[in-house]
């Protein structure tokens, strides 16, 4: 939920990501093309298998929509590539109005067999907040996971462990282990502002963004497990064997779909002592998905007919998704809003405020009154659960779905704007494990 341009994903979830020896030349024409509106040219450059999922008229659509977003084009900044698979990718990064866009692209014999948009590397590096102090803790690179490790960063405060611990869970997206959005880096400033106070954490990068490719070969579609669930719980054992951590102390701290699924994850082990929920959505993904795409459009005032045919497209695909028949109507592997029948049915068996009332372990629930993807709906639906004294809620009327400070509406923009996460979070995510017998 985090990446703002999921709807924007028209086909290939997660994206592969590829190329060969002539494809920067074959990516800088399609971006040329794309810019001057020859979207019956650019769809030539599509392998013959994608051109029926993303037409002339369909990529236009995707092609506005994120001009909406993020201001128009005004130049190509460079390109990156890398292999996985057989395949190569070409990263070409745009400068538009709002902020720099990586178009990665993915070649199978010099034809694009994938598209995504994701925000482009910051141009500046990261500063941290003014509450961190570097020196009062250690940061260790490890690894995590059997068959797809993962690189990662243990924040371990200096001074007499054991430590309670913290793993940092993302959204949806191919995160990488700081949830990275523009110059903007959340789970680092949580990870080093709760490694100031005392409190050792455990950041990754998600298995989506390291093993894109993978996704792709589950000829059964994939579930949150792949995505999600199992890495956390290998995350929990490479904790449990180490003796600066105390292991009666091991926390979750789910952001966005790592929230809603904090709960699910909690059913897996008996050696979580308790839960963060940040920005958990309650209510369906596929609802939230609508909701989100009609505020974006939106929200200059008027919804144009481009803006309207996506929608409906969005309707008709939820549609197939509400099916109580789906799984029965629909191939497993069959992407729907960029993910499989599969990953639907699954989600749509799971229920997070019954998951969570039937644990027996604290949660603390926080929300940013200001989240348009997420939002007081959600929190609201957590709130049913106020009645159980080891459930906490705390709402920021100030905070966006970053958990970073602005005024007035919320608008995609802003999450590209260098910010923290205030110390007031921190601060409550730590006196609020720290108050935990």
């Amino acid at each position: 939920m985090r990446k703002i341009l999921i709807f924007l994903l028209l086909f290939l979830f997660l994206t592969i990501a590829y190329a060969q020896e002539d494809e920067k030349v074959i990516a800088e024409k399609f971006i040329n093309l794309l810019v001057r509106g020859k979207y019956d040219e650019a769809v030539n450059l599509f392998d013959p298998s994608v051109k029926p999922m993303i037409p002339a008229d369909k990529l236009e659509e995707v092609w506005k929509s994120l001009e909406k977003q993020v201001g128009s084009f005004k130049s190509i900044l460079g390109y990156r590539t890398q292999e996985s698979g057989g395949y190569k990718i070409v990263f070409v990064t745009c400068e538009f109005n709002a902020m720099d866009i990586d178009v990665r692209l993915v070649f199978a014999n010099n034809k694009i067999v994938g598209m995504f948009f994701q925000p482009a590397p910051p141009r500046k590096s990261y500063t941290p907040p003014s509450y961190v102090d570097v020196n009062s803790f250690v940061e260790e690179d490890v690894k995590i996971g059997k068959e797809f490790p993962l690189s990662g960063k243990l924040v371990i405060p200096k001074g007499k462990g054991p430590f309670p611990v913290i793993i940092l869970v993302h959204g949806s997206g191919p995160n990488d282990m700081d949830e990275s959005i523009g110059p903007n880096k959340p789970f680092r400033d949580i990870a080093w502002g709760l490694g100031t106070l005392g409190i050792a954490t455990l950041r990754y990068d998600k298995r989506t963004k390291v093993y894109p490719e993978k996704f792709s070969e589950y000829k059964d579609g994939f579930t949150v497990w792949e995505e999600v669930i199992e890495d956390v719980l290998f995350a929990i054992e490479f904790l449990k064997n180490r003796e600066d951590i105390d292991k009666s102390k091991i926390f979750v701290l789910g952001h966005s779909l790592g929230g809603m699924l904090a709960p699910r994850i909690a059913t897996y082990t008996k050696d979580l002592a308790g839960l963060i929920i940040m920005a958990g959505p309650t209510r369906p993904l596929e609802d939230l998905i609508l909701e989100q795409t009609e505020y974006l459009s939106n929200i200059d005032g008027n919804i144009d007919e481009n803006e309207k045919a996506q929608l409906d497209v969005i309707k008709g695909e939820i549609q197939k998704i509400k099916d109580p028949n789906l799984l029965e109507k629909y191939p497993p592997n069959l992407m729907i809003l960029g993910a499989p029948v599969k990953y639907w049915a699954d989600l749509k068996s799971y229920d997070p405020l019954l998951t969570l009332s039937n644990l027996e372990i604290p949660a603390l629930i926080l929300q940013g009154e200001r989240d348009y993807q997420v939002t007081l709906k959600d929190f609201e639906g957590w709130s049913r659960l106020s009645s159980l004294e080891r459930i906490t809620l705390k709402l920021y009327p100030k905070l966006n779905h970053l958990f970073m400070e602005g005024e007035g509406k919320s608008i995609p923009q802003e999450y590209y704007v260098e910010g923290h996460i205030p110390e007031y979070v921190i601060k409550d995510i730590a006196e609020w494990i720290k108050s935990l017998k």
